[in-house]
């Protein structure tokens, strides 16, 4: 088989993924599209993330009843922080008879080269670029490596979405059904309430 690997966070999950991998699942020929759910990404800090299983749990309601999709958790037992290219070689080592891609927006390619052994990844597998803001000034000088042109742009991020809930935002129609309300109810987003401080000094009648 043809698969797609969507590597991310998902922190949490919102209907810019599905609709990106939903695209690239039918119009790019992939066989299935991987949900990659990394434990702990290596430019992000650990400790703004969901519990890894809330998030796989959310994934796993979202993608439900679509046979393209599916859930991959190779990282969660290898040695963490977790780096692209040691994933993907696993990958290939396991599943000996599929051929794998990875599936990165345009934004990440920006930053590529600040992926561990990023020249490794070029060298063995191909990457598809889907579409984000600016991608019509990327430059893409690799025989591995092309631009998604047809995919749709979608301005969605989980950072907006845990913003928006920190502020109290109802934002549910930009995550998948029953999904929104799980993560509120979790309150981790929330911002911390301020703690009293009782002030010395004068007394102001």
């Amino acid at each position: 088989m043809k698969i797609g690997i969507f590597p991310g966070s998902f922190n949490p999950v919102h209907v810019g993924h599905l609709a990106i991998a939903n695209y690239l699942a039918e119009y790019e020929e992939y066989d299935q599209i991987w949900f990659l759910i990394t434990p702990q990404n290596p430019l992000k800090k650990r400790n703004d993330l969901l519990d890894q299983n809330l998030r796989l749990n959310l994934i796993e309601k979202s993608i439900e009843g679509y046979d393209k999709f599916k859930i991959c958790t190779i990282e969660w037992n290898m040695p963490q922080p977790s780096y692209t290219v040691n994933t993907l070689q696993k990958l290939r080592m396991l599943y000996v008879q599929d051929s794998f891609e990875l599936i990165i927006g345009s934004d990440n390619w920006s930053s590529f080269h600040r992926w561990k052994d990023y020249q490794i990844i070029l060298k063995n597998f191909k990457i598809l670029i889907y579409p984000r803001r600016g991608s019509d000034r990327i430059f893409i000088n690799h025989p591995n490596v092309r631009l998604c042109k047809g995919a749709p742009k979608i301005e969605i991020s989980s950072t907006f979405i845990r913003d928006s809930i920190a502020q109290e935002k109802d934002v549910r129609f930009y995550m998948p059904l029953n999904t929104f309300e799980e993560v509120v109810n979790t309150g981790f987003f929330k911002p911390e309430p301020p703690v009293a401080v009782e002030s010395e000094g004068e007394n102001v009648l």
